[in-house]
Parts: C-alpha cells; structure tokens; sequence
C-alpha cells in the first residue's frame, strides 16, 4: 500500500454554506464536485478538506467517517489493512473505494487514485 495523500472529512447538510464557509477560509473555490451515485450524497473538494453534504439521512450512515486516504491499489490496501487488524465495512460508491475501521474504531474511506489523463 502506497499513501499519496489524505482528506479530512467534514459532514454537512448545508452544503452551500459548507462550501462557502471552506471558500473563505482557503480563499478559493473546489478543486473539484461530483456526486456519489446511489446516495444522496456530493463530495465537495478543497486541498486536504473534503465535504460531503447532503440530507440527514443519507449522512448518517457514514457520520462516523474521518479522512479519504488516496492509496495506488484499493485491493493490496485492503489485504494490508485485513492483516493489521482492520475490519472492512464496504464501499463509499464504486470498486475503487474501501470503507474501513481501525482497531480503535476510526472509519476510513481508501480510494485508488485514477491516473489522470
């Protein structure tokens, strides 16, 4: 497993005035937005923050979620993480994320970078 880089999550069912809120404070707009098919869910990117907003609903099961941690392999990261003890619990939205709680209990999202092109 190869970490390049880690988000903060931050949950919010306003998600316009989490967006603007996290606009002020890097003084710039998101690098990018996409919505997580089969949830109610937006993903909302800015340099080490990620919001994820949407209704309370559809927040809930994933409240407990902590940082997205971009790996090179979804598959060897999740071999890896098996045999330190970590329990998986699934997918965020497509093959290419893993949800995943540490012994202590913190949830995680791994995502396989995508080369980009």
């Amino acid at each position: 497993m190869s970490v390049s880089s880690i988000s903060a999550i931050v949950h919010s069912t306003d998600h316009d005035a989490a967006v603007h809120r996290y606009e002020l404070l890097f003084g710039t707009a998101p690098t990018r937005e996409f919505a997580i098919p089969g949830r109610s869910l937006t993903v909302t990117v800015f340099p080490g923050i990620s919001i994820i907003s949407g209704p309370p609903d559809a927040l809930a099961p994933i409240q407990a979620l902590r940082a997205t941690v971009f790996v090179d392999s979804v598959p060897d990261t999740e071999a890896q993480l098996v045999r330190m003890g970590w329990v998986t619990e699934g997918s965020l939205g497509s093959g290419m994320s893993l949800l995943a709680r540490d012994p202590d209990g913190t949830l995680a999202e791994f995502v396989e970078n995508t080369p980009a092109g």
